[in-house]
């Protein structure tokens, strides 16, 4: 699963669809993400994509979070200088993503930002390869067929006393500590990223997302939701249920959606103007645009889900 990628040309491209939202509970929004396709990322790099979930009062969660996803972009985006062709590729991820947690934890030092944190969950694809970096309860998922498998493990006190078996994962469901992260960009004192690679195919999904959306929708509704719909509509449509579920949290999800380069160039030749990369302050409700010829029968089929 770790074997050194190939540096045979790329033969897919990546298909993007991101959308946060405030919710219907809160009055501002402490997500932040980004959503980059080449040739708005490093050489090699197809996509790089990214959501963090901020924490802290004031508006420290929401300066957390923008923070994080700066430094992603600084740090493992165009013009970064990382190399995942050769050298450590986890090395080179988890290093990203502590000095990101250094630079949160100095700029959380004045009243406003004391004790924010947030989480954050990288993906960087390229060809048939995908790099994971990883803390908190923010999530990633992928959608192979009909298989819907949650790659990164939460770094929740719920999630850990699952994995010990002192609670099921239908009691860690509804636990008054479900919330309680157990590691944090900013927060914690150290951090440990989850670090992971794996292989991709065309047809694959991965979808990032804050726990504003998986806390909310059921993983079936998740799976079917992203199985039956191109990625921008079927981020607008998990939005729309989690808002239909009471929308207590922040809602962001980014899904990116592996395809042949022959067959979907015309779909994913991206400039900057089409590129996302949103804080928290950039709105409540912004999105990516892909030009789809079938767009308006997905659409139909976006209210036809929404149960």
């Amino acid at each position: 699963m770790t074997q050194k990628p190939s540096p045979a040309a790329s033969t897919t491209s990546v298909v993007l669809g991101a959308l946060t939202h405030v919710g219907q509970k809160r009055s501002n929004n402490q997500d932040s993400m980004c959503s980059l396709a080449a040739p708005n990322t490093q050489n090699g790099v197809t996509a790089l994509v990214a959501v963090a979930d901020g924490m802290g009062g004031h508006q420290g969660g929401e300066v957390a979070s923008a923070l994080a996803i700066k430094g992603v972009i600084a740090r493992l985006g165009k013009n970064s200088g990382a190399d995942f062709t050769n050298g450590n590729r986890t090395e080179l991820m988890t290093n990203a993503v502590r000095q990101i947690h250094a630079d949160v934890v100095a700029a959380g030092k004045t009243p406003e930002t004391a004790g924010m944190g947030t989480t954050l969950s990288i993906a960087v694809i390229e060809n048939k390869r995908m790099l994971v970096g990883h803390v908190g309860d923010s999530r990633i998922y992928l959608t192979r067929g009909s298989q819907f498998t949650q790659l990164t493990e939460d770094h929740s006190w719920v999630a850990e006393e699952v994995r010990r078996g002192n609670l099921t994962q239908a009691e860690a469901d509804v636990h008054p500590r479900r919330n309680l992260v157990s590691q944090a960009i900013g927060a914690t004192a150290i951090v440990e990223p989850q670090v992971l690679e794996f292989d991709l195919v065309v047809g694959d999904k991965i979808m990032l997302c804050s726990d504003g959306l998986h806390g909310l929708v059921s993983r079936e509704d998740m799976r079917v939701t992203i199985e039956m719909m191109p990625p921008d509509l079927a981020a607008q449509t998990l939005v729309d249920k989690a808002n239909d579920a009471g929308g207590h949290d922040n809602i962001t999800v980014v899904i990116a959606e592996i395809v042949d380069k022959a067959n979907g160039a015309g779909r994913t030749q991206l400039s900057e103007m089409n590129t996302i990369t949103l804080d928290s302050r950039s709105g409540t409700s912004i999105f990516r645009i892909i030009t789809w010829p079938v767009r308006i029968v997905f659409k139909g089929l976006r209210k036809l889900l929404r149960f």
